[in-house]
């Protein structure tokens, strides 16, 4: 079922949403003190390797950078762990920052308009589920005025529907994932989005290019930046990095190493996470190279899934603190 056709002038599920906020009674904070983590499923995200990333990085307080945030499972996770004095965390896809800055400022808002979402989602048999989900895909902010709340709902709504979680964008910026097949998908987790708003309280978020970088760390006095751009790919087909409108290219790649250079000389502390391939270890080889186990699960065939090595990259000297 394609969505090319589908140009809502006055779309019923916006309606929906904004009626589901006005009825929703007065939330108020829960008083439990849910753990921070990701509310969106990424394609390459960290939560299965921040064990082995956080022992690489310096020790103490940070005044963190994030440059690629996605899902920013490696930000919660330092949050969690009282280890974050201050935090800027960047990304180029304007769906991503947006979605963060929603759930930091209007979490009672977002919760019920994707309690919309859920119940329009939900209740429908598989047929009325697909054809919801590329009615909301439809509705590209280019073709569709939506508020803040709106976008971030109908972001995080394709992003728990969609197959496998995959953030895909086309390279006019489009999000373009098919439809996915889950019994019960949680779209309006309130516990996720508590326990981000207090990690993102502090946060300060920005839509920004990672060339951008060193004078981000100028501006905001970061002292570490954490790196993880789509990978390159090891194989021509073995890597998906074409998540905010078109691929990340090689050259790309090269220029990324470019800005690591100039942070070091900075004397700004950082950790980048790529693909274990020659052409990024030779990019880093001034560098300390690690090398994680990740597993790998984004794959049509069974057999292409497994335990992977990737390398964590970081300007500690060999031999030497940080």
């Amino acid at each position: 079922m394609g969505s090319t056709a589908y140009r809502p002038s006055q779309p019923v599920i916006l309606a929906a949403a904004a009626r589901v906020r006005a009825e929703s009674p007065a939330q108020t904070t829960p008083v439990a003190s849910p753990v921070a983590r990701p509310f969106l499923k990424w394609v390459g995200g960290k939560g299965k390797l921040v064990d082995q990333i956080v022992p690489l990085l310096p020790i103490g307080p940070l005044h963190y950078g994030e440059a690629f945030l996605g899902g920013g499972a490696l930000f919660f996770a330092l949050h969690n762990q009282k280890r974050l004095r201050s935090a800027t965390l960047t990304d180029l896809s304007t769906d991503v920052v947006n979605a963060h800055t929603c759930v930091r400022d209007r979490p009672r808002e977002l919760h019920a308009a994707l309690q919309a979402h859920e119940k329009a989602y939900t209740t429908g048999a598989e047929a009325a589920r697909a054809d919801y989900f590329y009615r909301v895909r439809a509705m590209h902010p280019d073709l569709v005025a939506l508020d803040p709340v709106e976008r971030a709902a109908r972001m995080m709504f394709l992003n728990r529907t969609c197959f496998n979680g995959l953030w895909r964008e086309n390279a006019g910026g489009k999000f373009n994932s098919p439809h996915g097949r889950y019994a019960n998908p949680a779209i309006a987790n309130e516990d996720r989005i508590w326990g981000a708003n207090r990690a993102l309280q502090d946060a300060t978020l920005v839509r920004a290019d990672f060339r951008q970088w060193p004078e981000l760390v100028r501006t905001y006095d970061i002292d570490f930046v954490y790196l993880d751009p789509p990978y390159q790919p090891v194989t021509a087909t073995s890597a998906f990095n074409a998540y905010s409108g078109g691929a990340f290219s090689a050259t790309a790649q090269r220029e990324l190493a470019q800005v690591c250079g100039e942070l070091d000389k900075l004397n700004v502390r950082w950790a980048l996470s790529n693909s274990d391939c020659p052409m990024i270890r030779n990019l880093y080889k001034s560098w300390t190279i690690h090398t994680v186990r990740a597993p790998r699960s984004v794959n049509s065939k069974a057999d292409g899934r497994g335990d992977v090595n990737e390398v964590v990259v970081t300007n500690r000297r060999a031999g030497l603190s940080w």
